[in-house]
């Protein structure tokens, strides 16, 4: 009996697995590495590996081991929501030779540089669920990140009416998100409701330094933005 028992339980933990195994898909794959790509774009943004430079570029050459594993089962093997896209296989060899540039700043300690690319790879992912018809909350926040940024830009250059629209264009991403019916079980309802409040507030935040056009302030709040917004963001990735 105690035989049987055992043997009931390895094929039930085996089945698990197996499970588990089968549940993976080209979206939680890359969910995990953008999680990793944040994790690691963090440090370049402070401009400091969090331990060591060589602990920064094993970093780095994980996420491209691991960009390489996804490119190996999805790149000519497009997932069927994804397999109508011509621009399908052309999306790895382009994240690739960024992240391989990314490497080589960092190496170099261009951080500054190095943190272009990141930017570069999340705006591209932002993409394939664009063209595909799968953009998620994760996908409108970047944009909401994006136009915050652009505005932040153009008030420095003295550029406030183009700073305004692009604000602008934020709140509309804003309005897109409280729309966005939220179907991951990575949040519950109450705590989706609550993120969107609260990524509201520091956006305004934000928007209230612009439309005065405190330029002396403007830098600071940017941090906080960005500090505040990456919390709630990597939550939805």
């Amino acid at each position: 009996m105690f035989k049987q028992l055992l043997v009931m339980g390895f094929i039930v933990l085996c089945s698990m697995g197996l499970s588990s195994a089968q549940e993976k898909t080209f979206d939680s794959e890359l969910s995990g590495l953008r999680r990793n790509i944040i994790a690691m774009c963090a440090q370049l943004q402070a401009g400091q590996p969090k331990e060591n430079q060589e602990q920064l570029l094993k970093e780095v050459d994980n996420i491209i081991s691991s960009w390489e594993g996804i490119t190996t089962k999805y790149k000519n093997n497009p997932p069927k929501e994804y397999s109508k896209d011509p621009a399908w296989q052309s999306y790895f060899d382009e994240a690739l030779d960024n992240f391989k540039i990314m490497r080589q700043k960092a190496e170099g300690k261009d951080y500054k540089r190095a943190m272009q690319f990141c930017g570069q790879n999340c705006a591209l992912f932002v993409k394939i669920h664009q063209v595909n018809g799968k953009t998620n909350i994760a996908d409108l926040m970047f944009a909401v990140r994006q136009n915050v940024r652009l505005a932040v830009s153009m008030a420095k250059a003295g550029n406030y009416t183009g700073a305004k629209e692009s604000i602008g264009q934020g709140l509309i991403q804003l309005k897109k998100i409280e729309k966005y019916k939220n179907t991951s079980n990575k949040t519950n309802e109450k705590e989706n409701i609550s993120d969107v409040k609260y990524l509201k507030q520091i956006f305004h935040k934000m928007k209230d330094i612009i439309d005065k056009q405190n330029t002396k302030e403007i830098d600071n709040q940017l941090k906080i933005f960005l500090n505040d917004f990456s919390k709630l963001y990597i939550k939805y990735i």
